[in-house]
């Protein structure tokens, strides 16, 4: 209806997953990474999360027009169905023909049958699964099961699971553990931040044939207050904002267009409405009890305080007087963790896991879920650009270590934890106490066995390639099966002398650590915000 108002070829926000309207975000770009590397892999589960609307759909769209030709692909939009059912989805999505009324075995064995046959053609069959939060502990079990479908060389199943931030609490169960370790990549797709939500509103105008300012900067900033950007409110919004402009003739869409526009489409006034009864009421009350405790109070309160007058005495003294510099705080109370196998657990949470096996060190238990610990010495300048939760050992009165987390750090002060207790020291009291030597956790890249170095091939050498491209501003390669080789080194070398690292040439995991900080990789830092 206001496309020709606009000028525009079609409108230009529909919620319809299109990928030609994608827009790549950093997020999005890593998020595309992590899918490509699922078509790529041999085996096991590659997770995509994120909150309704936030473009998972539209990734995987965009990833189908990508798909090698040497890829048989599945995609199961609806997975809310019996094993039999998705089992028989699966063969549907594959071409593989079965007889009516086909048992679970029998579906299995056509399916693994496929699945030789194209290894034996070299080709690979990744079955990607959308809404996967609606799966059932049995339908997750089946899954399971069919990763264990393999040769001697590899898996012959990849999947790919698209799902809500659901899934990660259902992962986290004790009895689905298994199927969480194997899960060889993670991501997390969030929102979009304001400007990112600026040139998302401006590309999809484009594409459409329109351009960004019809918007203005005062009704974008309305849209992301609103949106939180989430891209398909922001598309809801949009819409109806263009809609709202064209019905009052305007060339410019405004904040109140935005206002009326957010409130015919998300409901907020009702919402409003539904809140204010208890709200008023709850206020109603607080000022009754506020003029009670006034009237309480006044009958026992002295009369004024006699007038001090000052003298000119008085104030030249002050002003003479020196100025002491505030002395330092006294060290509060240290108690921590008498060992670092304590600390571990706490330091763990900082990451969002948690084990129950309390008689194996963390450290053997951190590679199902993709981690692994690392011990240096830093100081704390380093620790401030390493940017990690860390568990150091602090001495305490009595030559008394105990081993603490370091859950944020900033300018001022560094703070710790141990359990519950919290510990908040200055700079000066933390080096008098620290002993230099930091033990942290990273997220390891798929298939990491040992620094990368020339000549090594395999899955992380591939993923090197995927996070060289995504910080160098490129898009990912479809391609596999990459040799460390002295191109990639020099691209390792450029990358390390940016970052301040020495430039080695050997992708060790200081460097993997910097690489994940670049990019959208979810990881808890000391800046008291998560990276992705």
């Amino acid at each position: 209806m206001y496309t020709d108002h606009f000028g525009l070829t079609e409108t230009p926000f529909s919620i319809a997953p299109n990928p030609q309207y994608l827009f790549m975000s950093s997020r999005h770009r890593d998020a595309l990474a992590h899918l490509l590397y699922g078509v790529q892999s041999d085996g096991g589960f590659i997770l995509l999360t994120g909150e309704v609307g936030t473009g998972k759909t539209t990734l995987c769209r965009c990833l189908l027009q990508q798909v090698p030709t040497d890829v048989e692909l599945a995609f199961v939009l609806n997975p809310r169905v019996t094993v039999d059912e998705l089992l028989a989805t699966v063969c549907d999505e594959f071409g593989i023909n079965y007889e009516a009324g086909a048992s679970v075995k029998t579906l299995v064995d056509k399916l693994n049958e496929f699945l030789l046959d194209c290894h034996a053609n070299n080709r690979k069959a990744v079955l990607i699964i959308d809404e996967a939060q609606n799966l059932s502990r049995d339908l997750l079990e089946q899954l399971r099961l069919l990763t264990n479908l393999e040769t001697n060389e590899r898996k012959l199943l990849q999947i790919i699971l698209l799902g809500q931030p659901e899934l990660l609490e259902m992962l986290e169960k004790r009895d689905l553990r298994q199927f969480s370790q194997r899960i060889t990549a993670r991501f997390h797709l969030e929102a979009l931040k304001q400007a990112e939500t600026e040139d998302y509103i401006a590309h999809r105008m484009s594409i459409a044939g329109g351009s960004g300012k019809v918007f203005n900067r005062a009704a974008i900033r309305r849209i992301y207050r609103i949106s939180k950007g989430i891209p398909r409110v922001i598309n809801l919004i949009c819409d109806r904002s263009l809609l709202g402009a064209y019905v009052e003739d305007k060339t410019e869409v405004t904040p109140a267009i935005v206002n009326k526009a957010a409130n015919e489409v998300l409901g907020l006034e009702k919402r409003r409405s539904r809140q204010q009864v208890p709200l008023a009421a709850s206020l109603a009350t607080l000022a009754l009890f506020m003029l009670g405790l006034l009237f309480f109070l006044q009958r026992d309160l002295p009369g004024p305080a006699p007038e001090i007058t000052r003298t000119a005495e008085d104030e030249a003294s002050e002003v003479t007087q020196p100025v002491a510099p505030p002395p330092e705080k006294p060290l509060p109370p240290i108690r921590g963790h008498r060992t670092i196998t304590e600390a571990y657990h706490d330091l763990f949470a900082l990451w969002g896991s948690a084990f129950e096996d309390r008689d194996t060190h963390p450290c053997e238990l951190a590679g199902s879920i993709g981690l692994q610990c690392l011990t240096d010495s830093m100081t704390l300048d380093e620790l401030q650009t390493i940017n990690r939760p860390v568990i150091v050992r602090i001495a305490t009165p009595g030559n008394n270590d105990r081993y603490l987390t370091i859950s944020s750090l900033n300018e001022h002060a560094v703070i710790l934890f141990a359990g519950t207790e919290e510990v908040v020291l200055s700079h000066q009291q933390f080096e008098k106490l620290y002993d230099g030597e930091a033990h942290m956790m990273w997220r390891m890249p798929p298939d990491y066995q040992a620094p990368l170095k020339s000549g090594d091939t395999g899955a992380a050498v591939d993923w090197l390639v995927v996070r060289l491209s995504l910080i160098e501003g490129s898009l990912p390669p479809l391609e596999t099966g990459y040799t460390y080789n002295e191109l990639i080194e020099a691209r390792v070398r450029n990358f390390q002398a940016n970052v301040g690292l020495t430039p080695s040439g050997i992708v060790d995991p200081l460097t993997w650590i910097h690489i994940n900080s670049v990019e959208a990789i979810s990881i808890p830092t000391l800046s008291g915000t998560d990276q992705g």
